[in-house]
């Protein structure tokens, strides 16, 4: 056995030979010993020794063989793809996209650009120790829709010898009654006065209450003016012929500013005998920041007992 060549397998296989080369035992095994074992190509043939030349490749061998380099190809390509893969996603620079762009756009109109509201200038808070100065003149404002209030809403009040509401009060006029329809000043608070039946249409009447600042009655002669139209256009004078203005003035009531306006309202009306009214309105700053006292006065044009009745209960108001 020291020449190389196939040999009987030692494991004892039947027609199994195993290649002997000159020093050991080959791994190559076949049934065929007229081949060369693998690797032996470059000795020629034959070895002229027993006959024996290079032994055949293993069979197993050459099914296998391919399929496995197959496999090894597949799985390098695999490897690289994924590397080539990530190199690409991974590799690529972070880019900042910077901030996000704010809305130009209203967020109620998408049609219009969005500007800065406008910060409100605050109203002062009359003072109650100094009172305002006296107003200049300015041109006679149009006619204004009445706000809406609440007459029946009423404050607590002392039960005495006046006829209080809205932080005024006037003495009580004797021969007169409980004013009837309070709800008639739609657009004041705390409403409280007393009338006289005159004709059976016709009144004379002194009322207080009260005028909400957030509701356009935010300084005395803006509010006496708005006021005044309020009481020539909410059913009082349904034949309103003219309105003439006797004054409208600043005043002071108890220590405390205002205004006043004295109208003479004029009617034409066949169920009336009376020409109209001679109609007062003075506004008071009581220094509330919620609210002007409000007095409203009408008696008949041309009774001159009325209107000293009506000029004494001015004169009597106080701020509460």
């Amino acid at each position: 056995m020291s020449l190389p060549g196939w040999y009987p397998d030692p494991a004892g296989i039947p027609n199994r030979f195993r290649y002997w080369d000159g020093r050991g035992w080959s791994s190559d095994t076949t049934d065929d010993p007229a081949g060369a074992p693998a690797g032996a190509g470059g000795q020629g043939g034959s070895t002229g020794v027993g006959g024996a030349g290079t032994p055949p490749a293993d069979k197993s061998r050459r099914r296998f063989g391919p399929v496995i380099l197959a496999l090894v190809a597949l799985v390098v390509l695999v490897l690289v793809g994924v590397f080539v893969v990530r190199g690409l996603f991974d590799n690529r620079p972070i880019v900042d996209p910077g901030p996000l762009p704010s809305s130009t756009v209203s967020g109620w109109d998408d049609s219009s650009p969005t500007t800065p509201p406008e910060t409100p200038t605050p109203t002062p808070t009359p003072s109650v120790s100094k009172p305002t100065p006296t107003p200049t003149p300015t041109e006679e404002r149009p006619l204004q829709p009445c706000p809406e209030g609440d007459p029946r809403a009423r404050q607590d009040h002392p039960a005495d010898d006046r006829i209080h509401g809205g932080g005024l009060s006037f003495p009580k006029i004797s021969g007169w009654k409980g004013l009837a329809t309070p709800s008639a000043y739609s657009w004041a608070y705390d409403v409280a006065g007393q009338q006289k039946q005159l004709e059976p249409e016709w009144i004379a009447s002194a009322t207080v209450g009260a005028l909400f600042t957030g509701a356009g009655f935010d300084e005395p002669r803006r509010s006496a003016d708005l006021v005044m139209q309020c009481v020539i256009t909410a059913g009082f004078y349904t034949d309103t012929a003219e309105r003439t203005d006797l004054w409208s003035k600043a005043i002071m009531v108890d220590g405390r500013p205002g205004w006043s306006i004295r109208a003479e309202v004029r009617i034409d009306s066949p169920d009336v005998r009376a020409d109209g009214d001679t109609v007062d309105v003075v506004i008071v700053d009581t220094g509330s920041p919620e609210s002007l006292a409000m007095f409203v006065g009408a008696v008949s044009l041309g009774d001159d007992d009325l209107l000293a009745t009506m000029n004494a209960t001015i004169e009597n108001l106080k701020a509460e």
